[in-house]
């Protein structure tokens, strides 16, 4: 009896270690039929709108972006797909203008802003307009790239 309530215990106190060590994170996952290279946007203190990128995903994978709690509760992404599919923000849609290069990049719109004006030629980089993600305040969101 007593070995059966220490051996229950000690997996009972496993179990606790599995439950408390929860990540939360923003992860995008590609729904869609096509790989998609993608890129995420995010306010960063101290450096302001800043944008990354790139994540290749695969049709059917996941990939974490950030990881930890979610320190804002507006995240953007673009996407691009390698048959030429684009996920990006609508006409409609405010804000969400962020710098993108070609290759693995950081880039914090500061750099290339004056006034309201987004200037990202003059870093030799493209001005892309992301989609905006309202994660509702969660601390872990996970984000569907579909057609």
């Amino acid at each position: 009896m007593r070995r059966f309530f220490v051996l229950s215990a000690v997996a009972g106190m496993g179990l606790l270690c599995l439950v408390s060590e929860g990540k939360a994170d923003f992860r995008v996952c590609n729904k869609s039929e096509e790989a998609v290279n993608v890129s995420i946007g995010y306010k960063a203190d101290p450096y302001g709108w800043t944008a990354e990128g790139w994540w290749k995903i695969a049709k059917g994978d996941c990939k974490v972006l950030t990881e930890g709690d979610l320190a804002n509760r507006y995240y953007y992404v673009y996407g691009v797909g390698e048959d030429g599919g684009t996920w990006s923000g609508g006409k409609k849609q405010e804000g969400g203008n962020f710098c993108v290069a070609t290759q693995k990049y950081t880039i914090h719109n500061r750099d290339y802003q004056t006034g309201d004006t987004l200037d990202c030629k003059t870093g030799g980089f493209k001005t892309v307009k992301f989609s905006e993600i309202d994660t509702e305040d969660n601390d872990d969101f996970t984000y569907n790239l579909t057609e």
